[in-house]
């Protein structure tokens, strides 16, 4: 065995997401940057955790289907003979899943060799704008239209990093594409004031998300009163939802692909 194929079985990549219970999203979404992965990293052994135990608990419980957190998935590695990990995160922003995750990591620090850590998809300028770029061209509203993304958020901050997200479409030069979050901000409402200072024709609303799992089906595009789309509608705007998560988009999982690409390099 020469020294490349050597290191190479000594080392593995850890592709860790919040998880999808949705078994149809989940394929069209998760396998399929799992599966791009394994394609562009030939030769690295490729493992994949879930941070949600309650999304992993529902996938137990109604398909038998075997999903790891990431203390569980590290501990396996050890097992197998694994002393060097590239961890391949797909949380969107640095929220409290990606801060969970790691912490657990840290706990493993010692017991390999080497740890290389990712980070999130909108983490930096460059990043957003390459996503921005991506989303821009699947989703181009047309000159009547105004496209608005509904990130998840937290009610304790990322505020910046979504406005941020907002920004790179501006300086893409789309005035007509907004982001949101569902829980702090910018809000609904504040989204709403921008739409209402277009006043356009249509709006197509999408999740700024990696799988469009029940937020996106319930909260963006429901028939709840609270529904994204229901108070579009009830403020007069026609609306379109389009429920894809970003997982979807060639372009997203090619970032994905390469920043898992440059970890194994360091190997």
């Amino acid at each position: 065995m020469d020294r490349e194929m050597r290191e190479k079985s000594s080392a593995a990549i850890l592709m860790v997401s919040y998880g999808c219970s949705d078994r149809t999203m989940r394929e069209k979404t998760l396998d399929r940057i799992e599966a791009d992965i394994r394609s562009a990293c030939q030769g690295y052994a490729v493992f994949h955790a879930w941070t949600s135990g309650i999304l992993r608990g529902k996938c137990s419980e109604q398909e038998g289907l075997r999903i790891p957190g990431v203390k569980e998935a590290m501990e396996e590695l050890l097992q197998q003979g694994i002393r060097k990990v590239a961890v391949l995160p797909t949380h969107v922003l640095e929220g409290q899943e990606y801060q969970g995750m790691e912490e657990e990591l840290h706990a493993f620090e010692g017991r390999f060799s080497r740890i290389l850590t990712g980070i999130p998809l909108l983490s930096h300028e460059e990043d957003r704008r390459k996503a921005a770029k991506v989303l821009a061209g699947e989703l181009e509203p047309g000159a009547d239209e105004v496209l608005a993304l509904m990130g998840h958020g937290m009610k304790d901050g990322l505020g910046a990093a979504y406005r941020e997200m907002d920004a790179a479409f501006r300086e893409l030069g789309y005035e007509n594409i907004f982001v949101g979050a569902m829980e702090g901000e910018p809000d609904f409402q504040s989204v709403l004031d921008r739409i209402r200072k277009r006043n356009p024709g249509r709006v197509l609303l999408a999740p700024l998300m990696i799988a469009a799992g029940k937020h996106a089906v319930k909260d963006m595009g429901g028939d709840s009163p609270h529904s994204w789309k229901r108070r579009l509608e009830e403020a007069g705007f026609p609306t379109v939802c389009i429920v894809k998560g970003m997982g979807e988009y060639d372009g997203i999982r090619r970032i994905f692909t390469g920043r898992a690409g440059e970890l194994a390099s360091f190997f």
